[in-house]
């Protein structure tokens, strides 16, 4: 039977014995601080602060901090220890252990602690607080020697080396290098010149100065030799210059200018120009200015063919006025006849031609001479006599011609000269 008090019971001291705390499956609702139960499910003690219930079936309800701990909730729900400083302190030698710095551990093998040693035959050792490799003896190295093999051009001494021991390494003399006790050398190094290009020796397996040599500013060929170009030569600089006394060119035709487009219109001159020294040089070129053939200085022609068949239309070198100079044009037989009032004036008296008219007994010829001062002489066409007739000069450019009485056309023939030079000083010199 269940009885429910209304009040708190107070033993005064007495025993509550073989009482039963409340067993439920689940704890209590809206429980009042310090109210207990025994929960069934977890076979678990619980108490409640008023708020929670808290399981206090074999807790440790109070964890007092030691040196480097700290504890947390230590009463009362989970308590949490924490480790601030964990360490070994005022540690002596074991007894049995040298006094030479040791490492403490524990040795699992014999389930004790030991202290640990190095020494310095193993090549370890302790500094301080550091653990640190010393010199390791050879003898220690699971490889405690090594075999040097010579490659091409080089020999060792066979075998295995123990480290620390030494090995000889040679190079092999080969062709075209010296190998002395403590250099290798090019064979003939010490007749090579500076800035020299070499070339190699093949009957003494060397190599020896070439012809050319290249200072960083001029490339030289310093040989006596000839030099022979198989393919084409390119020179890309401005200036080309040739010391040599003979010049042999297999081109029939040396092109100047030869940089000009062929598009372009032409302004430079072309041509050759002879070296004299002391005196003024002399040019044979093309002057563009003139659009003519330039020499300076005097022409000789040493030979000149003789022309058969001459005739009226053979070309002769006639010296023609420039606005800057004088040049050289061509002319003909009958233009220097012209120029000296002859040949072309010989004209048969004939009213048919075109530089004859007649009136009645009088034939006027035109010369175009440009002067009064010409002689006439009329001859037979046939006979050439001469006959006498009276001439007048009308103009600077005709004559007329007077016969006393009826003549023929073309039984006559008029020559007319030019005789210009007026002596109207009397110093004239033939």
């Amino acid at each position: 039977m269940a009885i429910d008090f209304k009040s708190n019971i107070n033993l005064g001291g007495l025993q509550l014995q073989k009482a039963a705390l409340h067993p439920l499956s689940a704890a209590p609702s809206n429980p009042s601080e310090g109210q207990v139960y025994w929960n069934t499910g977890d076979d678990k003690l619980y108490i409640s602060d008023g708020s929670n219930w808290i399981d206090i079936s074999g807790d440790v309800r109070q964890i007092d901090a030691g040196g480097g701990i700290s504890v947390s909730n230590g009463s009362g729900g989970t308590a949490t220890v924490s480790l601030s400083h964990l360490g070994l302190e005022s540690l002596t030698a074991v007894s049995g252990e040298s006094a030479i710095d040791s490492i403490f551990f524990y040795d699992v093998s014999s389930s004790t602690s030991a202290y640990l040693t190095c020494s310095t035959s193993t090549g370890i050792e302790i500094s301080g607080t550091s653990l640190q490799l010393d010199s390791i003896p050879n003898a220690s190295l699971a490889n405690s020697d090594i075999t040097i093999t010579g490659g091409d051009g080089l020999t060792a001494t066979a075998g295995a080396t123990a480290l620390g021991g030494s090995t000889t390494v040679a190079v092999g003399e080969g062709t075209g290098i010296d190998v002395t006790a403590d250099a290798v050398n090019l064979k003939n190094h010490a007749s090579l010149s500076d800035d020299t290009l070499v070339m190699w020796d093949d009957e003494n397996g060397q190599l020896i100065d070439s012809p050319l040599s290249d200072d960083g500013t001029s490339v030289t060929v310093g040989s006596s030799r000839n030099l022979v170009i198989a393919g084409n030569l390119t020179v890309q600089g401005t200036t080309t210059t040739v010391d040599s006394n003979t010049v042999n060119i297999g081109d029939a035709m040396l092109s100047l200018n030869a940089d000009i487009a062929s598009d372009a219109t032409p302004s430079e001159d072309a041509g050759i120009e002879v070296e004299r020294g002391a005196n003024a040089n002399k040019k044979l070129y093309w002057d563009e200015s003139l659009d003519s053939w330039r020499i300076e200085g005097e022409l000789i022609i040493d030979t000149i063919p003789t022309v058969s068949g001459t005739n009226t239309g053979t070309k002769i070198l006639v010296e023609k006025s420039h606005a800057t100079d004088t040049t050289i044009q061509q002319t003909t037989v009958a233009d220097i006849g012209t120029a000296l009032g002859l040949g072309l004036y010989s004209v048969v008296l004939d009213p048919g031609r075109t530089n004859v008219s007649k009136t009645g007994n009088v034939y006027t010829v035109a010369h175009g001479l440009g002067t009064k001062l010409v002689m006439v002489e009329v001859v037979d066409a046939t006979s050439y006599e001469t006959v006498m007739v009276e001439v007048t000069r009308t103009s600077t450019t005709q004559v007329k011609v007077h016969f006393a009485q009826t003549v023929s056309n073309g039984d006559y023939i008029c020559m007319v000269s030019a005789v210009a030079n007026e002596d109207t000083a009397g110093d004239l010199t033939p």
